[in-house]
């Protein structure tokens, strides 16, 4: 599947500014999956089975792309949903927090890529503020540039991925040809975690 990514333009190579503030070989879209039913349909499949074991009782998407995979799950999988906005609303409620969350509940934190860990650190730290307790972060993707390490350390919450980035690489490789996946590769290699 990985290499309709590819095709689609989902994973692009070439010269990217990222969220972060770094520059990467590489971008992956997930937002974009959403106009691929096909492919929205397994990446559900792999965040569901990245939940299958762990007792929740809410899935919270962080802001913004972890909101739609959110969604989807907490329909298929009959559990409440609410997402963590990236800074708290000046007008209305002037919440953070959308959704359900209440004392105690027991959450997993949703997101598609994890870079840096920044936004998921700052997700569980405001979920854990209004009173929840959260028990694990899964994201689609790990960019393995010590994002989940930075997630546990400071948070203490436990990270799943369904796909690391090393592991796309080597299925992709053919198709992308050999200087691309080294410069990638060498990308990848430079995080020591």
């Amino acid at each position: 599947m990985w290499d309709e990514f590819v095709k689609r333009e989902i994973i692009k190579f070439g010269d990217f500014q990222l969220s972060s503030g770094g520059r990467s070989p590489y971008y992956v879209d997930l937002r974009q999956v959403l106009a691929h039913p096909d492919l929205l349909r397994w990446v559900i499949g792999k965040y569901g089975n990245l939940l299958r074991d762990i007792d929740f009782d809410v899935i919270v998407g962080v802001a913004t792309g972890g909101i739609p995979y959110a969604s989807i799950l907490g329909f298929n999988m009959f559990r409440p949903i609410a997402y963590v906005r990236e800074s708290k609303k000046w007008y209305g409620s002037r919440r953070e927090i959308e959704g359900a969350i209440w004392q105690g509940a027991r959450a997993v934190v949703i997101d598609d890529v994890i870079t840096t860990g920044e936004s998921i650190v700052e997700a569980v730290n405001k979920l854990k503020e209004a009173g929840a307790n959260v028990v694990a972060a899964a994201v689609f993707l790990d960019r393995q540039q010590c994002g989940a390490q930075r997630v546990e350390r400071e948070t203490g919450t436990p990270v799943r991925a369904a796909y690391k980035i090393g592991d796309v690489l080597e299925e992709i490789k053919d198709l992308i040809g050999p200087a691309r996946y080294r410069e990638v590769r060498e990308y990848v290699e430079k995080f020591k975690c």
